[in-house]
């Protein structure tokens, strides 16, 4: 009797250990970072490379063979190593929520309308090229992306110095770091060229102003705000392996056109933003924000829920 009733406390307490552990939510945490780690004006001519004041998104427009659709995108990785442990594995965790945010150079005030909902990638393209479509609202949004990156490079190698390509840098699809979105493991797809390759790409996120109206002006010093969608599972993925490898980059781009041959003035027709060298007293950099959990793996459950029935087993045996 005596024995029994031992084996039996001995089985339930197991159970109950067992069942806390599954019930009980793994601890949260937030993580603020004011400005990234590495941020680049992300363009083939960017002579100054992790140094420029100011990055400013637009499209290359209908150049066949040459240069990306995406042409000048916008860089940031924040190192997350040292604030959230690392090597883990992907599964291990959870992001609740992140956002990010830009700030707009006040040298690109009130010449551009705000634009919070995507446009179809038929609205960019040439009639020369076909299946164009017209926009219907005014503006181009501002798109989050992952990054990828080619030639063995990754965030922490393709840093602040790292050439641009390895290539003709007028080619298209040559940039070793690439605006991507992500299927649903994370996988990642250059979206540099979605425009001339005909499909339509999945931001991370539409950059949103608070009480902006879509048509307005965009002023000095506004700042766009992403939540990332961590509900899907891809960028939940990328988010997850971002954080165990120790780094998360994210990739800023829109498709307004680029006024040829250049200039400033009337003639900007595309965005600016702050980077970390920017030297204006209101500058603010990217920031990112992001929430996570550090959950057990379920090989892990796996592992304990087959130790604790052959423990089991052996006691009744």
């Amino acid at each position: 009797m005596t024995h029994a009733y031992e084996r039996a406390v001995m089985n339930r307490s197991w159970t109950i250990a067992v069942a806390l552990c599954l019930a009980s939510p793994a601890l949260a945490d937030t993580i603020n970072y004011n400005n990234p780690t590495f941020d680049r004006w992300n363009y083939p001519f960017n002579g100054t490379v992790g140094t420029r004041d100011v990055a400013t998104l637009f499209s290359s427009g209908f150049v066949p063979g040459m240069f990306d659709d995406r042409d000048a995108q916008f860089l940031n990785t924040f190192v997350t190593a040292g604030d959230v442990a690392t090597g883990l594995g992907a599964s291990n965790y959870r992001i609740t929520s992140a956002r990010f945010t830009v700030t707009l150079d006040s040298r690109f005030a009130d010449v551009l309308v705000y634009d919070n909902t995507y446009d179809a990638f038929s609205t960019a393209r040439h009639p020369a090229q076909g299946g164009n479509t017209q926009d219907t609202d005014a503006g181009r949004p501002l798109e989050l992306y992952g990054t990828g990156f080619r030639n063995g490079l990754n965030p922490f190698s393709y840093n602040d110095s790292q050439a641009f390509a390895f290539d003709d840098i007028t080619l298209e699809g040559v940039r070793n770091a690439y605006a991507a979105d992500v299927d649903a493991n994370g996988q990642v797809r250059d979206v540099s060229n979605n425009v001339r390759d005909g499909f339509e790409a999945n931001p991370f996120a539409i950059g949103q102003v608070a009480g902006m109206n879509p048509g307005d002006l965009i002023g000095a010093d506004t700042t766009f705000t992403f939540d990332i969608d961590t509900s899907h599972a891809g960028i939940q993925a990328y988010l997850a392996a971002g954080l165990d490898f120790g780094a998360i980059s994210l990739s800023l781009t829109s498709l307004h056109p680029a006024t040829q041959p250049g200039g400033g003035g009337d003639e900007i027709t595309f965005p600016g933003f702050y980077t970390n060298e920017s030297f204006f007293p209101n500058a603010q950099a990217a920031t990112l924000e992001f929430t996570y959990e550090i959950v057990p793996s379920p090989a892990a459950f796996t592992v304990l829920l087959g130790g604790g029935v052959l423990g089991m087993r052996r006691r009744r045996a």
